[in-house]
């Protein structure tokens, strides 16, 4: 038995798509401890690892409008996929907070009374490899977007603009006075932060397949393209999926943080409460269902959805273009309306639509007619299924993460 250590430091799409990695590592009898924003303690307990929580560097519970403050605008044409809205400041501007996350990760692993065999990290912290070295253990990193390389082009033209970002912020008193305080402390080095959107791991485990994949022939051995990595998450239902009518299923989620949009939710009423079609809508944990004015009959509206088990049943999926949410649905052979909002979400909704297995929606054209026009011509027209269904069979076939495991295990344990 060897001795692992997750670690984690984003939202629901970092963190899921590791749930069947963690489940089969200890089913193959690894023992797993797990690193994570306290708020994921339930989930990762579930799967059965130990859990240690950390300091969230994502969005708190109370994101979005607070004390009857209009909707947040999502970020428009020109503006930075960095500049949240609401109470978030920009991850640029949020030293303390992730001073006080790297320190309590780092403390954690240090000073565990483990003796881990090897790691395996978010490829988002940046530190994941460094803390590998230190311990003299392989680091293994875990890619939830699309792998990154100088052919990809994942961020699209924002590209230059977040570069300059970042090495402004690499390049700032306050960073350089963290990083020689990690040298002093724990004998760590910073990475230029840069590299943080590159594989940086002695493998890459990358949750889509190489078809999927922009310019998936570019990468090389250390990038491990297992298909999404679905997995049971133990998660309950309070609703009927039981469909006897035979009525088409539209489930309609804009994921985890963007989801705080009245505006859109009412839009929805109007496209589909007249359509003879059963509607599923997961409008997120901090938008209060009772403001809604009136809910169509043909509408199950909740906070959250078990993702999974609904798209199993789903006949279009409307989504935000998160990668995880994308895969997930093209996983069950789902055709997508795309509506993205940020970061890296443009490119994903690009590439389905590419595939020809989706449509994609301006986020500020966004009206009834034209989402309700999107969804029936993707159910009026066979190609988007065959499409969806091309790409389906892609992800299903890269392996998941019984595949994942097989290539972590393959790794010689020796730094």
């Amino acid at each position: 038995m060897k001795k692992v250590l997750f670690i984690n430091v984003f939202g629901e799409g970092h963190i899921n798509p590791t749930i069947g990695l963690v489940k089969e590592l200890m089913n193959r009898g690894e023992k797993v401890t797990y690193i994570a924003g306290e708020e994921f303690r339930e989930k990762i307990e579930k799967a059965g690892a130990t859990f240690i929580g950390h300091k969230s560097m994502g969005f708190p519970k109370n994101f979005g409008p607070q004390n009857g403050e209009a909707p947040h605008k999502m970020p428009g044409k020109g503006e930075s996929p960095f500049m949240m809205p609401g109470n978030v400041e920009p991850p640029f501007k949020m030293l303390d907070t992730l001073k006080e996350m790297i320190e309590e990760i780092i403390e954690a692993t240090l000073k565990s009374s483990e003796k881990f065999d090897y790691i395996i990290y978010d490829s988002m912290f940046f530190l994941g490899n460094e803390l590998g070295r230190i311990l003299k253990v392989p680091a293994i990193s875990s890619v939830t977007t699309f792998a990154m390389n100088e052919d990809t082009n994942v961020l699209g033209g924002e590209t230059k603009e977040m570069a300059s970002k970042v090495q402004g912020f690499s390049n700032s008193p306050l960073y350089k006075e963290f990083a020689a305080q990690l040298q002093e402390k724990y004998g760590i080095e910073l990475p230029e932060l840069s590299t943080v959107f590159n594989g940086s791991g002695m493998i890459n485990i990358v949750y889509t397949s190489k078809y999927f994949q922009i310019h998936g022939e570019s990468f090389d051995e250390r990038y491990k393209f297992i298909g999404p990595s679905i997995a049971d998450r133990n998660e309950d239902i309070d609703f009927s999926l039981e469909n006897n009518d035979k009525k088409k299923l539209i489930y309609i989620s804009l994921g985890t943080i963007f989801n705080n949009s009245i505006d859109f939710y009412e839009s929805c009423f109007k496209a589909f409460g007249n359509m003879d079609a059963k509607i599923i809508m997961s409008v997120g944990k901090n938008t209060e269902i009772s403001d809604f004015k009136s809910i169509p009959s043909n509408f199950i509206v909740r906070n959250y959805v078990p993702q999974l088990k609904v798209l199993k049943q789903t006949d279009v999926f409307i989504t935000h273009a998160g990668m995880n949410s994308t895969s997930e649905g093209l996983y069950y052979d789902v055709p997508l309306v795309l509506i993205p909002q940020t970061i890296d979400q443009p490119a994903v909704a690009n590439r389905v639509a590419e595939l020809g297995a989706g449509i994609v929606i301006d986020k500020d054209k966004v009206t009834p007619e034209i989402l309700k026009q999107s969804v029936v011509k993707i159910l009026t027209d066979d190609n988007y299924k065959i499409n969806s269904e091309k790409i389906g069979k892609s992800l299903r076939d890269a392996g998941g993460y019984k595949k994942g495991v097989d290539e972590i295990l393959n790794l010689k344990y020796k730094r």
